[in-house]
């Protein structure tokens, strides 16, 4: 008997990440235009699925559009995330407003200085090897901003 429960609480912890693994969203993949650059990224354009993020995925290829409905201030956290990652938050004029690096699992929010449309999530140095800088304008597929 004291074998079997203690079989029993060792495998709770693997059944409760089952659940979590199945509980993750599926991010479509949009075009977004960056100077002359047009790059596919994952879209995070509900609560749950901003929530997610990139936390739990083993790459931060292709990247995440962080899109929310109205400008809002935005605080960023790496929690469960094991890649570094440059953000750019862009305003409510779709232009970069400022440029951030994050570190694999650090807690510590990072907010915008000012309330922003998105977030772009990409691997660190991507900004900086393609020269994107804060000013830049950047255009979410055909018409949709």
């Amino acid at each position: 008997m004291k074998r079997l429960l203690l079989l029993v609480l060792l495998c709770l912890p693997l059944l409760a990440c089952a659940a979590q693994e199945g509980e993750l969203e599926v991010f479509d993949l949009v075009s977004l235009q960056i100077g002359n650059m047009t790059i596919q990224v994952q879209l995070a354009d509900t609560p749950e699925k901003r929530a997610q993020g990139l936390m739990f995925q083993q790459s931060a290829e292709p990247g995440m559009l962080l899109l929310y409905s109205q400008p809002t201030a935005v605080s960023l956290w790496m929690a469960n995330t094991a890649m570094p990652l440059d953000v750019a938050y862009i305003g409510p004029d779709w232009t970069i407003a400022e440029l951030i690096t994050l570190q694999p699992f650090d807690q510590t929010p990072v907010s915008s200085q000012q309330p922003v449309i998105a977030a772009l999530e990409l691997p660190r140095g991507w900004f900086a090897r393609h020269s994107i800088t804060v000013g830049q304008k950047v255009a979410l597929g055909a018409g949709k901003n």
